[in-house]
């Protein structure tokens, strides 16, 4: 059960990851009227797509390993409190990278919406592997139940 949780967490977290940019996109891209920038308005699902393949990604790199470090050493809640923080600030760092400084300071763009939408895909995953792991501890005591009998 417990490979079944982390590919559930890590698909999860792919898609909320995926509608927190294209949240963001249509948030703060939309604000960009240039051709100098290629975001959803350009590029279309395209850019869903590479932000996908990107959470993707980075989540067996970074989250799951740094995730179960955590909570090795420390308890869940601080392994998720973790994981509120480090959506926070990726949702900064990747408002950063995808809008140029000039279109910041042109356009008005926030990261705060960033840090925002990221912070809520992040209390998402967080309650999601609450309830993971809750049903998950329900279904092992009433197996070990079954087999004392």
């Amino acid at each position: 059960m417990r490979a079944v949780k982390h590919i559930m967490l890590w698909v999860i977290s792919s898609v909320l990851y995926t509608l927190a940019y294209f949240g963001l996109e249509l948030l703060e891209g939309n604000k960009i009227s240039t051709t100098d920038y290629y975001g959803f308005r350009n590029l279309g699902f395209v850019t869903i797509f590479l932000m996908y393949l990107l959470s993707s990604v980075l989540y067996p790199i970074v989250l799951f390993p740094l995730a179960w470090v955590v909570r090795k050493l420390a308890n869940p809640f601080i392994d998720r409190l973790m994981i509120l923080a480090l959506s926070g600030i990726g949702g900064y760092v990747l408002f950063h990278m995808s809008y140029e400084s000039r279109f910041i300071e042109e356009y008005h763009l926030d990261s705060r919406t960033a840090i925002i939408l990221y912070v809520i895909a992040g209390f998402i995953y967080v309650l999601v592997d609450y309830y993971l792991e809750k049903t998950d501890s329900l279904y092992n005591d009433s197996s070990s139940t079954k087999e004392e009998r």
